[in-house]
């Protein structure tokens, strides 16, 4: 369990400070993820509109200013005003912040805290990118396991076993997306999914691995049929279940850290 400062004023700021970073990490990782799953080749790599294509300037991608003092905020519309109900970046950074304060609350205030922080609030980010363009960009992916990675050896895990249980859950995705798919003649799992897995598993214990598996898929079904029953494809996204599975269980490992 985390060993809280006993003062209010230094408890309030740590808890300021991990949703700050969960925050900045989940607005830039929805601006920057979007815009590399949207991107056609040969186009920059900069964050723009997606619907008049202006590059976004630094006020349309700062957190919470990016949206909340834009003109008709409760609308939400893009930066030139052509699309309203853009909620997107308001409910990512909103979660984002969120789990930051849950992470530094129970991994109490040290620099150990800041790839966790960083890590809760890249997953609302994939989990909506996601939703929109059926994809998990490789790069969010990639940096999902270098803080997983960093987290690992500030917070002094065991780092063969996670090693074991990332290769183990890469394992398993492999075979859903390759052997399992071609059974049943359709995707199953898509090779963004496998590469999440792969990430995860250097977040996890190796006893929580197949419970995070486990609640993943219980959630997958749900969506699933929230996603047909609101007019969605046939076939739907599989990383908000992912995210918000993985989301709770390194919560609770971080909570069970002496």
């Amino acid at each position: 369990m985390p060993h809280h400062h006993h003062h209010l004023i230094a408890n309030i700021l740590h808890l300021i400070a991990g949703g700050g970073i969960g925050l900045v990490a989940a607005a830039l990782a929805q601006h920057i993820g979007a815009r590399s799953a949207d991107r056609m080749p040969g186009d920059s790599r900069a964050p723009e509109c997606f619907y008049c294509l202006r590059p976004l300037t630094w006020q349309d991608i700062s957190p919470l200013f990016g949206w909340l003092l834009r003109p008709d905020t409760l609308n939400f519309p893009c930066p030139c005003g052509l699309r309203k109900n853009q909620w997107t970046q308001p409910a990512v950074e909103i979660l984002g912040l969120l789990f930051g304060v849950i992470g530094m609350y129970l991994a109490d205030w040290g620099w150990t805290a800041v790839p966790l922080c960083i890590g809760l609030g890249l997953l609302p980010a994939i989990a909506m990118i996601d939703l929109q363009f059926r994809i998990i960009p490789d790069g969010l992916n990639m940096l999902l396991g270098v803080l997983g990675l960093w987290w690992l050896y500030a917070s002094g895990g065991d780092r063969p076993s996670a090693l074991i249980v990332a290769g183990s859950l890469l394992a398993v995705g492999l075979f859903f997306a390759l052997v399992y798919s071609r059974w049943r003649g359709k995707e199953m799992l898509g090779l963004g999914d496998v590469k999440f897995l792969a990430a995860a598993g250097l977040w996890l214990r190796p006893d929580l691995a197949p419970w995070f598996l486990t609640v993943a898929g219980g959630l997958g079904v749900g969506i699933g049929f929230l996603w047909r029953y609101l007019g969605g494809d046939k076939e739907f996204p599989f990383a908000p279940a992912l995210c918000l599975s993985l989301v709770i269980f390194v919560l609770v490992e971080t909570a069970q850290m002496p």
